[in-house]
């Protein structure tokens, strides 16, 4: 970007006047700082926020150069919008998009090296407050923060490092084409294209590719977000530990467990007593108990990547003991709202931490930890996840809502009662009440995923 024979209100070669010009925005608006009365419309042009921070704020201007924002002092302008929670925690709304991946080029150069590097050794974060209905002009900016990939912590920069050498192998291996979200923790290849139908060749393979840009997960950015307001507790981890990938940090922490039964668990760490009902969270509060982590505090590591925990009782033949359920889900809502504005779609969107429990073959009924793995949904379930999602919604957009989306009509999903009972019902746009439901995935979907993640 350029500022040629422009006056401005501070040193565009000077990375601390650029710095605290910025601070200058915190708790205000772009229309009380600017006077600036029209921007584009967010519907119709995604970054207009971001396209009027640097034209009316910083008075630069915008165009397509791959340069640097602040090109003399190597600083780039970054804008990231949070949403506000039910309950009133601010959370990011979405990925931060550090650049595009050039297949070509990637798969001739090292992380150290990289062009991802480049282009996030020094970001001016601005963070504001997205709201459904306001204008641009009128969100309120509440952090303005330098942000340096290489300046991380260790363990996130290790993590980061492995999540990068995870795609570029998979360029690197002609499978450019197969990249998804769920490889990764923290680092992502977020497809970046006009339309779905856009292409790019990789180097080798004849297989084009979608288009995809480096970018930080949404988990990720709000844990930076968390960690200025100081609710997250790290998982510890001695000198030999510090660059360790937190799959196998998180496995090595269970491992001297393995073999034991979740009460015998629950017993160990006094989260409860034989014969006692066990609590809800009972398998978050084993795993914080087994990371070394308070029962009140989030865990870093997991708040970034977005990972919840996950007891999954698996049978001798290896299929779960259960579906899995996610909250109920409101009519209202679901008629109206899209698949990928949904709660469900950001449930999928998760990465889950297995803690398997597998039954003992000798010991029918009972159930010991056996190991523990990552799972998100891959990219090709997500499609048909969204398939069930919109049969749902067409059939309670129909005044069908009693009548459920069936296992045997869908490969990953269905819906069905998760009510107390058949009284336990909430309305419909049609004006009648249907009993409370949500949407579950199917025992024997998880069986294979459970089976290809952990390879048993």
């Amino acid at each position: 970007m350029t500022n040629a024979g422009k006056s401005l209100p501070y040193d565009p070669a000077d990375r601390q006047s650029i710095c605290r010009y910025a601070e200058q925005l915190r708790g205000s608006t772009l229309r009380e700082k600017t006077g600036a009365e029209e921007v584009d419309d967010i519907r119709k042009n995604k970054g207009s926020f971001g396209s009027a921070v640097e034209s009316r704020y910083f008075m630069l201007d915008v165009n397509n150069e791959s340069e640097a924002d602040f090109w003399e002092a190597g600083l780039e302008l970054k804008t990231t919008p949070l949403k506000m929670t039910r309950d009133g925690r601010l959370v990011a709304k979405e990925r931060l998009v550090i650049g595009m991946i050039d297949y070509m080029r990637v798969v001739h150069e090292t992380f150290e090296t990289s062009h991802l590097m480049e282009k996030a050794k020094d970001m001016l974060l601005v963070s504001y407050v997205w709201a459904p209905d306001a204008s641009p002009l009128d969100y309120r900016v509440v952090m303005t923060e330098l942000v340096s990939i290489p300046n991380l912590p260790k363990g996130d920069l290790a993590q980061i490092k492995q999540d990068w050498e995870t795609v570029v192998g998979k360029v690197r291996s002609g499978r450019a084409h197969e990249i998804s979200g769920s490889d990764t923790l923290y680092l992502e290849a977020c497809t970046k294209a006009a339309n779905a139908q856009v292409r790019r060749p990789q180097p080798f393979s004849a297989i084009e590719a979608k288009p995809r840009a480096w970018a930080l997960k949404a988990s990720f950015m709000t844990a930076i977000t968390n960690r200025l307001m100081g609710e997250m507790q790290p998982i510890g981890r001695d000198q030999d530990e510090q660059n360790m990938p937190l799959l196998q940090l998180v496995r090595k922490r269970f491992a001297p467990y393995f073999g034991l039964t979740e009460p015998q668990l629950a017993e160990r760490f006094g989260l409860g007593k034989p014969g006692a009902r066990m609590p809800k969270n009972l398998c978050a509060l084993i795993t914080r108990r087994i990371l070394g982590v308070t029962n009140d505090a989030k865990i870093e590591e997991f708040e970034k990547a977005g990972i919840k925990p996950k007891t999954m009782r698996v049978k001798a033949n290896g299929t779960p003991k259960e579906s899995m359920s996610f909250p109920c889900f409101d009519y209202f809502d679901l008629a109206k709202t899209p698949f990928e504005e949904s709660d469900f779609a950001a449930h999928l969107d998760n990465k889950y931490l297995f803690v398997v429990f597998r039954e003992d073959v000798s010991e029918r009924g009972t159930y010991r930890l056996a190991d523990v793995a990552f799972w998100q949904m891959p990219e090709v379930d997500v499609e048909e996840a969204r398939r069930c999602y919109e049969e749902m919604q067409r059939r309670v957009r129909d005044g069908r809502a009693q009548e459920s989306v069936k296992s045997s009509e869908n490969r990953c999903c269905h819906v069905r009662p998760h009510g107390r009972d058949s009284k336990d019902t909430l309305p419909t746009p049609q004006g009648d009440a249907v009993v409370k439901k949500c949407f579950w995935l199917s025992a024997a979907y998880l069986k294979g995923e459970v089976a290809r993640i952990t390879g048993k």
